[in-house]
């Protein structure tokens, strides 16, 4: 077993190159002008993976590899609405696909839904999987709140190509609901859309929610992701998965989760997803 607190994260040169470029261009360019520079530029780079995982999931169609046409389909449908890189998009549907192949009791559980991709990506394996598992989706539905001195190091809060501000990261309640229920017709019986900043909201809810097979965190901040391990992680079925979307990148998520495990003295088997998040399987 191998302790979180021990394992680092370490960037593909690719990735270090390409946010060391946007990184210089944002420090010369205009904050608006800088924007809508990056939104583009992510606009192209997310429809040039696209299509590749379109291409992956015709070729594995026609030689007939069932495993990789579903979880390239699964990608390619959940990109344009999710603000999760490919890798952590293919880690969090092997996730899931893992709980349904082991049949694994429980519900699956995000925190933090922004515009809603991954939550949509995880319900609809789970529904070809024949799943049936309740989904309780937590968002503020604001955006991110401030900051906290916690998740500060060195002047900055981790390695991010475009800054997180107040209000990042957002999705309104009424674009997740349209996505989920209207577009792509999930069942609203066993999906909860839970509206608040998480400290008012967990609390009161986290009972419904468990047991939990799946907490996955994407909540950037230390105050957040610590108040989600708080009322969350001892739902978490053995052998449930606790994924978190920013260790890797945020230096608050990270310390929080440092934080929270090495007080109880818990070791885990750390699994990066290849762009900054992590995941692990709770423990017997």
């Amino acid at each position: 077993m191998t302790n979180l607190t021990q394992a680092q994260y370490r960037p593909s040169p690719v990735v270090l190159t390409g946010k060391a470029v946007l990184s210089g261009i944002g420090r010369v360019m205009p904050a608006e002008w800088y924007q809508r520079f990056y939104l583009a530029v992510d606009r192209l780079y997310r429809g040039g993976v696209r299509s590749l995982y379109l291409r992956r999931w015709c070729s594995a169609a026609l030689r007939g590899d069932a495993a990789t046409r579903d979880r390239a389909r699964a990608v390619f449908t959940v990109m344009p609405h999710s603000l999760v890189g490919w890798s952590g998009l293919e880690a969090t549907y092997d996730a899931v696909t893992t709980i349904n192949r082991e049949k694994l009791a429980g519900s699956i559980v995000e925190c933090g839904v922004a515009q809603g991709g991954c939550a949509l990506l995880m319900a609809l394996t789970d529904q070809r999987q024949q799943g049936h598992r309740p989904f309780w989706l937590c968002d503020s539905f604001e955006g991110l709140p401030d900051p906290t001195a916690e998740d500060y190091e060195g002047g900055a809060t981790g390695s991010h190509a475009s800054p997180l501000v107040r209000g990042s990261c957002l999705g309104t309640i009424e674009q997740v609901s349209e996505l989920l229920f209207n577009r792509y017709g999930l069942d609203r019986s066993r999906v909860t859309l839970v509206q608040g900043w998480f400290q008012n909201t967990l609390p009161g809810h986290a009972a419904a929610m468990g047991p939990i097979a799946i907490l996955r965190i994407d909540a950037d901040w230390f105050e957040s992701v610590k108040c989600c391990l708080d009322n969350l992680f001892d739902l978490v079925v053995p052998g449930g998965f606790v994924i978190i979307d920013d260790y890797g990148s945020c230096f608050g998520a990270r310390k929080a989760v440092d934080g929270f495990l090495g007080a109880r003295g818990i070791p885990v088997t750390l699994v990066h997803d290849r762009r900054g998040g992590c995941c692990f399987r709770k423990a017997a």
